[in-house]
């Protein structure tokens, strides 16, 4: 429960976030890709997963994987897919703590898709975080 509202969260924030400053502004989607009536995915887009968590009986941490996709005939796909990766990675730098207890650590990997469709760009954002601790309930 902890991680789906861990990427609720960032959901959430996204969506406030880029809806006063980029146009168009992207849906921000958990999961993964919808297909349009015609079958070609829907551009731009950023889409949130859970990656790797790991932690001890304490405290846990888990990657969240934000994907990137943008779609163009020419080199603007690169600038745009770029654009929108930068600005989400400022975004949560800049913020860290969502909702009070999900708290992002200043680590991030930024990687491009090596092959892609002639017309679709995409990337993704590895980010960090810390995931509230588990506190054990007294035995009986």
């Amino acid at each position: 429960m902890t991680i789906t509202l861990l990427i609720m969260a960032i959901q959430k924030f996204l969506k406030e976030q880029l809806a006063d400053d980029m146009l168009p502004v992207p849906p921000v989607l958990l999961g993964y890709l919808p297909q349009s009536n015609a079958g070609k995915p829907v551009y731009p887009v950023i889409m949130i997963r859970p990656a790797e968590g790991e932690g001890d009986s304490g405290q846990g941490q888990i990657q969240i994987k934000l994907q990137f996709g943008t779609q163009s005939e020419d080199d603007t796909g690169l600038i745009d897919l770029l654009n929108m990766m930068e600005r989400v990675r400022i975004l949560l730098l800049r913020k860290r703590v969502l909702e009070s207890k999900f708290v992002m650590d200043g680590s991030w990997k930024v990687k491009l898709n090596e092959e892609h469709p002639a017309d679709d760009w995409g990337g993704e954002l590895v980010t960090t975080w810390a995931l509230p601790e588990i506190r054990q309930e007294a035995q009986q």
